[in-house]
């Protein structure tokens, strides 16, 4: 059976890097640097290629080195794959797509590239040993290896553990810390041969899952841990084995071509699973009978020029297995490109990069990318008839925490066309802050809010505050009148995926004062709400109603309130 289904999940997992050169006599040469780095590094991993002739193209492939023997066996994952030449640069519009590895290296038959490596991202980040090969579409040479070791950061907090699938250790099993309230990755390890793991992470709360292909865990058994300075947590995690088979291929839309190395998040309900895609794009996966969403993870997809889709049609393998689901990718052929400064034209580097063509109707797609040392960012997107926003992604940016950027606006893109849109970062001078509670007086937790000013005849607007779990926020500000709302999105942070609303947003703060309160009252989701009345002249009062659209409501007035008898002013609807 085949429905289509938004799936909530917060994006996570990860992936590392090392330094090592290999060559073969006469072939091509590899190395990767640097060849060993931890797993909060903020800078890019650099491939050298050497030994090519002149524009050879070659293919670039990353797999996962379980068993860490510098060695890519049978079995081991195939993570990422790339083809990239000898001064190869894919552009859009005249512009370089800086996410699609290009020749950067002006000598013949040699090949210099960059990959972003910034955290988080899905795979690159996981502590673990990878391996890098090149080879040739050709066959000309044999293909090279070099190593790549991500390691743990040097936390004074960890989480340990073992991981077991039913009564047996998982052997390099993936483990994955995520944030308590928003469910964005914090860290991420491989398991060992006996499934012991280890994750040295900030001082936070978490929640931490497990994965391996072909079995699945349940979230609700997940363990949520609190690190304290200092602190070590130990705790167990449980996978089951799959039951029933569910297999397909990731393709490209436009010539039908098998992608490997595609990382996909399968979910239903509580549980989950994962899957990559074979050097032929083909994908199989065991799992519980149950409708099962699909979600490929964008970070890896840019860096190939695609566009991800929001959301893939379900498959329901409650009446058994269920083969040839198609997950079809559209390549790119319109670009936002641009700089990120701030005030005084300081770039600001490996800052990750979001599309979303959801503006004005429900969200079909997205795209995504970083910027380089420079400041310099291009994100890649369709051409197609909505509108596409594009913004720097603050939350995952410590650098933008205490900044305001300034943003653009809905863009409807042609084919082959690239749109220059610049970013200006201003350092804060204020903040907006308060507290979230629903009609009860309870407070609300893990939902997103976010604000915006026209300062200087340009909007700006901070990064979005998360409420803690005492249901506090504070939005970064400067001088100007802002207006404060909670997100509107499908993710898990939306104040509607909490059954709530609020009927009296957006709200306005003046800054000055330097330091503004807004404590918001948010309702139940359909509920309806009158706002005090005013007196506007001897016989006149003015009121608000709040209340869902489309709904019809009648006012009723009395001037005793403990009586029954109302009298009806007025029928409308919203």
């Amino acid at each position: 059976m085949i429905t289509t289904t938004n799936i909530p999940y917060a994006r996570w997992l990860a992936s590392w890097l090392c330094v090592a050169t290999a060559s073969l006599a006469g072939a091509a040469s590899l190395s990767v640097s640097p060849s060993s780095t931890s797993n909060t590094y903020a800078g890019v991993i650099t491939l050298q290629i050497g030994g090519l002739t002149n524009t050879e193209p070659v293919v670039v492939q990353e797999f996962l080195d379980a068993n860490g023997n510098s060695t890519v066996d049978t079995g081991e994952l195939l993570v990422d794959t790339f083809p990239i030449s000898d001064g190869g640069v894919s552009t859009i519009g005249g512009q370089t797509n800086l996410n699609v590895p290009f020749d950067s290296n002006a000598t013949g038959s040699a090949i210099t590239t960059t990959l972003f490596f910034s955290a988080p991202l899905i795979v690159e980040n996981f502590v673990g040993q990878h391996i890098f090969r090149v080879t040739s579409p050709s066959a000309r040479f044999t293909p090279v290896d070099a190593t790549f070791i991500v390691t743990n950061a040097v936390f004074s907090q960890s989480v340990t553990g073992q991981v077991f699938l039913g009564a047996s250790p998982a052997t390099n099993a993936v483990v994955v810390a995520l944030t308590g309230q928003n469910g964005g990755v914090a860290g991420a390890a491989l398991a060992d041969s006996a499934g012991h793991y280890s994750l040295r992470l900030p001082a936070n709360s978490y929640m931490l899952i497990a994965s391996q292909p072909n079995c699945y865990f349940d979230t609700a058994s997940a363990p949520q841990i609190t690190l304290t300075n200092g602190m070590t947590a130990t705790n167990n995690l449980y996978l089951t084995n799959g039951t029933v088979t569910l297999s397909g291929s990731v393709r490209d839309a436009t010539n039908n071509s098998g992608l490997g190395g595609v990382f996909i998040l399968l979910q239903s309900g509580d549980y989950l699973a994962i899957a990559f895609s074979a050097s032929n794009g083909t994908f199989s996966a065991s799992v519980a009978p149950a409708s099962w969403q699909f979600e490929i993870q964008e970070d890896r997809m840019n860096r190939r020029g695609y566009v991800t889709p929001r959301q893939f049609p379900d498959a329901d393998t409650t009446a058994g297995a269920v083969a040839n689901v198609n997950l079809l990718l559209p390549k790119a052929n319109a670009m936002f490109y641009g700089r990120l400064t701030n005030n005084l034209g300081a770039p600001f580097a490996n800052v990750a990069f979001e599309a979303d063509d959801g503006q004005n109707a429900p969200s079909l797609f997205k795209g995504n990318g970083f910027s380089d040392a420079n400041g310099f960012y291009a994100v890649a997107v369709l051409a197609e008839t909505s509108g596409w926003y594009c913004s720097p992604g603050t939350s995952d940016t410590p650098a933008l925490a205490n900044h305001i950027l300034s943003q653009g606006q809905s863009v409807v893109l042609t084919s082959g066309q690239a749109y220059l849109l610049n970013f200006t970062a201003l350092p804060a001078t204020a903040q907006i802050s308060g507290h979230v509670q629903d009609n009860a007086g309870n407070a609300v937790v893990g939902v997103s809010l976010n604000g915006g000013a026209f300062i200087g005849g340009v909007n700006y607007s901070p990064a979005s505050a998360l409420t803690d779990n005492s249901g506090n926020y504070s939005l970064a500000a400067i001088a100007g009148q802002w207006g404060v709302q909670f997100n509107f999105s499908n993710d898990s942070d939306a104040l509607a995926n909490h059954g709530l609303e609020d009927l009296f947003g957006p709200h306005q703060v003046n800054i000055p004062p330097t330091n503004a309160v807004l404590n918001i009252t948010v309702y139940p989701t359909g509920s309806s709400v009158l706002s005090a009345p005013q007196r506007i002249s001897p016989s006149q009062v003015s009121l608000g109603v709040y209340g869902s659209i489309n709904t019809n409501y009648t006012l009723q007035v009395s001037t005793n309130l403990s009586s029954t008898n109302w009298s009806s002013l007025s029928s409308f609807p919203l």
